[in-house]
């Protein structure tokens, strides 16, 4: 065997001449690159040119896989996990009979909620797979081969450009981080689909936020969000709503979007309100209403309540308080109010403001208006004047056989002051407003007042007993105090959690919390709002028919005129002790005479910054400090008067006539 080989290897090497060109040559082209054949160059260039337009097939199978993964999602959307944690509470509840048999039956529905979402979104895909794939079915067989081809690259394309690395990144690292919540941890209202879910929803806000509830029922879902009840299983009503603030995280809410009412026929029972939007995107528009087509008895649409209801007012017989920041919607609310009373046939609308224009838009249909800081003397002229009708008219009530009330009538007509900026006024504007208010409901010489705020010198308690209907809206938490009451607000009365307007913002503007005139729960109302060219219109037609005007009989038993009000003239100011000593006997209907505790109360009330018991002061010291300054002033004004206190049987103070040669309403 080695012969031959040697052989082979001998011959091999003789027939090889060119072996050592072979050698120099490897030699030669070390280092350099070879020369290899077109078709490996032409995949070279292919699988650059694929590289660099990202055509991939693994990129279109992840794309497809992401997309089924996504489909998985939505047909599963979150039912195994509602169904565990509600498995879960049954395991929980084992021992109490209730829970367990709330615990079973909230299984069964989510399962059976479960089935019919999947076999909804089965139909839903099949809805719309089912023409696509006709369509292309339909143009493979028709288009032959090339349709084909371009079907399967459109198909592979689409995946591709699903699952690159560019879509995959701004999935897979978006740049923010979701903190998913574990079972049982509260969960937005917004991905309550059901009544259940929106019940689970706030039961787990509550607990998380440590009230212990025994049962939540979500009653309604309105376009703006839920109302739930809820029944504590401990604790009181107002412990709920002082959380209700911090429930507003958990459930993901706006700003002030939990409103609060406790039940008073169930202590334990608090319905929640979770406004996810604005209840009054569709506000109804303003009735026409033609010249002297209501009677001051019919209700009128006003607003629109956040569940959707009218609120429809009858004025009769009701003075009312308008109360609103600025921004707040204020004068909205007058000039809707304005527009029903102008449009009655039997009431004569007195419009006092002096701090603005009042309601100028309505100023052809007014009967009496005084507007302007430098008015206050006619202002004031005015009210004296309807002070006195309104005492007049209850000598004529038998005469005309009316029996206790006022019956107003194109004839005799009801009479209703609208003053504006009621805090601006006088002192002695003040006083006379209340007089009105404590005598002219059943002579139906109405007031109806508007603020930006509720001070207690502005709102005192006279006026808060004597307004049956009161409006409010976004202002301060002691606004709300002095116009609703004490504990207001933990019953669910918080208009000091409405925003006035700011610059184009409108905010809360004309949204309001109505107390009275058959409103009783503390529900959101939105003041249809008029224009003020809408308003000039309507007042145009009002006047054009023929407005009425103060009976006859009124005007001669009170000994008035509305004629001679260009003859009044501006009076110089009093000092305030004297202002507010004539004040306080005017809004007491001026008796004969008042002791000095009577007196005192008054202007403690009117001008508490002043004459308010100041911290550690007794109220016989504050008392004496005002009448001390009382008997300066006088001495100073009209050092001729007596100020020496007077005693009679039950008191001892001042007589009316006193006060009037002090003040020189003699002269």
């Amino acid at each position: 065997m080695a012969t031959p080989i040697t052989q082979d290897h001998a011959v091999s090497v003789e027939k090889t001449p060119h072996l050592t060109l072979v050698e120099g040559s490897v030699v030669e082209h070390q280092g350099a690159a070879l020369d290899r054949p077109a078709w490996i160059h032409s995949g070279q260039a292919l699988a650059r040119h694929a590289a660099a337009n990202r055509l991939y097939l693994g990129w279109a199978a992840r794309g497809y896989w992401r997309l089924g993964r996504a489909w998985v999602d939505g047909l599963r959307d979150d039912y195994p996990q509602l169904i565990h944690t509600a498995r879960a509470d049954l395991k929980a509840a084992k021992g109490d009979r209730d829970a367990e048999r709330a615990a079973k039956n909230l299984v069964t529905h989510y399962r059976e909620e479960y089935k019919h979402h999947r076999l909804v979104y089965s139909a839903k895909t099949g809805a719309w797979a089912a023409p696509a794939a006709t369509a292309a079915g339909y143009g493979a067989l028709q288009g032959g081969l090339w349709i084909s081809i371009l079907m399967s690259m459109v198909t592979v394309a689409y995946g591709a450009w699903r699952g690159r690395p560019q879509a995959i990144a701004a999935q897979d690292d978006p740049g923010r981080i979701e903190i998913g919540a574990a079972d049982g941890d509260p969960f937005p209202i917004a991905d309550a689909g059901t009544r259940t879910e929106a019940a689970e929803c706030v039961r787990r806000a509550l607990l998380s936020e440590g009230v212990d509830v025994a049962a939540v029922e979500a009653r309604r879902h309105y376009a703006w969000g839920w109302e739930v009840a809820v029944r504590l299983r401990k604790g009181k009503p107002s412990d709920l709503i002082a959380k209700a603030p911090d429930l507003e995280t958990p459930l993901d809410l706006p700003a002030d979007g939990l409103l609060c009412q406790p039940n008073r026929q169930r202590r334990s029972e608090v319905v929640l309100r979770l406004v996810e939007g604005d209840p009054f995107e569709a506000m109804p528009a303003l009735p026409e209403r033609a010249p002297n087509s209501l009677r001051m008895r019919d209700k009128a649409l006003v607003a629109l309540r956040m569940d959707g209801q009218h609120t429809e007012l009858s004025f009769l017989g009701l003075h009312f308080l308008a109360i609103a920041a600025s921004g707040g919607g204020k004068s909205v609310t007058l000039r809707s109010i304005g527009d029903v009373l102008t449009a009655c046939d039997d009431v004569v609308v007195v419009d006092l403001d002096p701090g603005g224009n009042g309601l100028e838009p309505l100023a052809e249909a007014v009967g009496v208006r005084v507007v302007g800081a430098d008015q206050m003397h006619l202002i004031e002229a005015v009210l004296e004047k309807l002070l006195a009708i309104a005492k007049a008219r209850a000598t004529l009530l038998g005469k005309l056989g009316m029996g206790d009330n006022w019956v107003p009538s194109r004839r005799y007509p009801a009479i209703v002051a609208l003053v504006d900026e009621y805090p601006q006024l006088s002192q002695r504007a003040k006083a006379l407003v209340v007089a009105i208010l404590r005598v002219g409901r059943k002579s139906r010489v109405q007031i109806g007042l508007a603020a930006q705020e509720a001070t207690k010198d502005a709102i005192g308690a006279a006026i808060a007993d004597s307004i049956a209907l009161k409006i409010v809206g976004p202002s301060r938490h002691q606004d709300v105090l002095q116009v609703f009451g004490q504990g207001a607000g933990a019953n669910g009365w918080r208009p000091d959690r409405l925003h006035p307007a700011q610059g184009e913002d409108p905010a809360d503007a004309g949204k309001v919390y109505i107390m009275g005139g058959g409103s009783t729960d503390p529900l959101i109302h939105k003041v249809i709002a008029m224009s003020p060219e809408e308003g000039k219109r309507r007042a145009a037609e009002r006047a054009a028919a023929g407005r009425p005007w103060i009976d006859a009989e009124s005007l001669d038993a009170a000994g008035v005129t509305f004629d001679d009000l260009d003859t009044v003239r501006p009076h110089d100011r009093l000092p305030e002790p004297i202002e507010l000593a004539r004040a306080a006997f005017t809004a007491a209907g001026d008796p004969e005479r008042m002791t000095t505790v009577e007196l005192y109360e008054y202007v403690a009330a009117a001008a508490p910054e002043d004459w308010a018991p100041a911290d550690g002061e007794e109220t016989e010291q504050a008392r004496d400090r005002f009448l001390k300054a009382l008997r300066d002033a006088a001495a100073e004004i009209a050092p001729k008067v007596d100020m020496k206190t007077r005693q009679w049987r039950g008191g001892r103070g001042y007589y009316l006539d006193t006060v009037i040669e002090l003040t020189g309403e003699e002269d």
